[in-house]
C-alpha cells in the first residue's frame, strides 16, 4: 500500500497529458480523412453532373457531343479509387480512434480479441512490459476505483 501511496499527482497530470495528446492526434487523423474523403465525393458528385447532356433549344437530344472515352475512364478510376481509398481510411482510423489503438500491433492484438482468438490470454492493450512509473499510476488507479467500488 506504501507503493499506491507514493504516486504523486504531477506523475498522473503527465500521463493524463500523454493520453490526452494521442486521443487528440487520433481525432486529427479521423477528421483529415474525413474531410478529404467528403472533398473527393463532391468532386466525383460534379463529375457526374456534368456529363449530363442538356441539350439547348436548337440542339438535337438524341445525339449527345463527342467525349474522350480515356478521359472518362481515367476520370472514374480517380474518383472510384479516391472513395475507396478514403472510406477505407475513414474505417481505420475511425475504429483506431474508438478502441484507443496508436499502433498496428495493438490493432492486431485488438482484432484478435474481437474474433474470438483466446490463445494466449492478453493482461492489457499490449504486450509490452511496462516500467516503473507507469506501474505505480495503474496501481494507484486501480487503488482508488477499487476504494470507490467498496463505498457504494
Amino acid at each position: 500500500m506504501s507503493e499506491v501511496a507514493s504516486v504523486t499527482n504531477m506523475q498522473i497530470d503527465k500521463f493524463s497529458q500523454q493520453y490526452k495528446a494521442r486521443r487528440k492526434e487520433q481525432m486529427i487523423r479521423f477528421f483529415g480523412v474525413t474531410a478529404l474523403t467528403l472533398i473527393s465525393a463532391r468532386l466525383a458528385f460534379r463529375g457526374v453532373a456534368s456529363r449530363k447532356y442538356v441539350p439547348s433549344m436548337f440542339q438535337l437530344n438524341h445525339k449527345p457531343p463527342p467525349f474522350s472515352y480515356k478521359g472518362e475512364v481515367v476520370n472514374a478510376l480517380a474518383y472510384g479509387t479516391a472513395l475507396s481509398t478514403g472510406g477505407f481510411a475513414m474505417l481505420g482510423f475511425g475504429l483506431c480512434w474508438i478502441w484507443d489503438v496508436s499502433t498496428l500491433p495493438e490493432l492486431g492484438t485488438k482484432l484478435k480479441q474481437l474474433m474470438g482468438d483466446e490463445s494466449k490470454p492478453v493482461s492489457s492493450a499490449t504486450n509490452m512490459e511496462l516500467d516503473e512509473d507507469t506501474k505505480k499510476v495503474a496501481e494507484a488507479l486501480e487503488a482508488m476505483f477499487s476504494s470507490n467500488n467498496d463505498e457504494k
